[in-house]
């Protein structure tokens, strides 16, 4: 999907994290241009008259850092919440006055930061994320922004430290969830499910913010369907979408769970055709031709033509998704296998490894995943249909 998969939704809630566990501590801005609080992103006029106001002003002022930081935030909600990555150019242009600066305010950093990561340019992203670690070592949001950047390029151990500063740092309940996300891919999905358990048993320490709850939920709910237990996993899938019926990742990783349990006509009935996010259509696209339904060649040809539409941009955020429509839509598993080998380069969660095992396997080429089942191995990641993919790369 766009803005990544389960790392997006991760990321989307970092500033709520931290709002829940300001209540424990007074902090005091270190300068001007911190944002103490996101504008909340609501649709409706209301939502839409306070952007177009903060776009007259900034036209006015372009150089009016804390109108430019408050847009900026929105858009990047907006990128967020609608999955779509043209609102982080929008979000980008907004902060053009000090975008290419080498030392901007921490606040411009740390969105830079986001935006830089959202699009896949992590390199970039950890040097902006360790540069305001270095000027504000307390900087919570930023260690556990570093976390993420570290886990989704394979860099399990690093991130893994980084949770234990944001716990001492932040609140114990933030090192909980980072640190269970790190342990759910890295062989100790038992413990992770067990401490997202836990914390759910504690609604008050997670705080009343949407995003939080859908978050850990949704992660109890990949947790549970990695250990093979499907029944909590639908159960807590199910328990997040009552939280944020629109939360597309939580939709997405749903629609995953019900495609692999051979429920294609519950996948129809999640995904409306129309969806917006690509993401979601590509689920549906594929529950369309399992069914083998009279959406099919529609759901295929809008996908294909989003695919297009990506590359003539020069978008290569999306090659997992990508490689994934090319094997199970299109039937060309040696050009998905290019597509998910070029991903691989850049990102490794586990659904980049699974994507690149199946295009191997499909292809009949299964020694170019050599490296990525050697991860799979290193980092212990559990889960049946991934260890029968080894299986099937390894031999008997």
């Amino acid at each position: 999907m766009k803005i990544g998969h389960w790392i997006r939704a991760i990321v989307a809630v970092l500033a709520a994290l931290l709002a829940s566990a300001a209540a424990a501590a007074p902090y005091r801005p270190a300068n001007d241009a911190d944002i103490l609080e996101p504008l909340p992103l609501r649709s409706g006029s209301n939502a839409d008259r306070m952007t177009r106001a903060m776009q007259t002003l900034l036209a006015r002022d372009p150089n009016n850092i804390d109108v430019a930081l408050r847009l900026a935030q929105i858009y990047v909600d907006r990128a967020r919440s609608e999955s779509d990555p043209r609102q982080l150019g929008h979000a980008q242009a907004t902060l053009a006055p000090w975008w290419n600066e080498a030392a901007p305010p921490v606040p411009v950093l740390l969105l830079r930061a986001t935006i830089r990561q959202s699009t896949h340019q992590f390199d970039p992203a950890r040097a902006d994320l360790l540069q305001i670690i270095e000027r504000e070592p307390a900087n919570a949001q930023a260690r556990l922004t570093l976390a993420t950047v570290q886990q989704v390029t394979g860099d399990l151990d690093d991130a893994r430290s980084r949770c234990a500063q944001v716990a001492v740092l932040s609140s114990a309940s933030i090192g909980t969830l980072c640190t269970a996300s790190v342990d759910g891919v890295s062989g100790n999905a038992a413990k992770a499910y067990e401490a997202i358990t836990a914390l759910l048993a504690r609604p008050a320490a997670l705080g009343i913010a949407v995003h939080v709850q859908t978050w850990a939920t949704t992660l109890q709910a990949e947790l549970a369907e990695r250990l093979d237990q499907p029944l909590d996993a639908e159960r807590a899938y199910r328990a997040s979408l009552a939280i944020d019926p629109a939360d597309a990742y939580t939709i997405a990783a749903y629609a995953d769970f019900l495609l692999d349990a051979d429920r294609a006509a519950d996948v129809v009935a999640l995904i409306p055709l129309d969806t917006p996010v690509d993401g979601l259509l590509l689920r549906r696209a594929q529950a369309d031709r399992v069914l083998g339904s009279s959406d099919a060649a529609r759901s295929a040809r809008d996908l294909g033509d989003r695919f297009a539409a990506l590359r003539e941009r020069g978008d290569r955020v999306h090659l997992r998704e990508e490689a994934r429509f090319t094997l199970a839509i299109l039937d060309a598993a040696p050009v998905a296998l290019k597509l998910a080998l070029e991903n691989w380069s850049v990102q490794k969660e586990p659904l980049d490894a699974r994507i690149a095992i199946e295009c191997a396997v499909a292809a009949g080429q299964p020694r170019t995943v050599d490296e990525i089942v050697r991860w799979v191995e290193r980092t212990q990641l559990q889960g049946s249909r991934l260890a029968a993919l080894v299986r099937q790369v390894r031999g008997p």
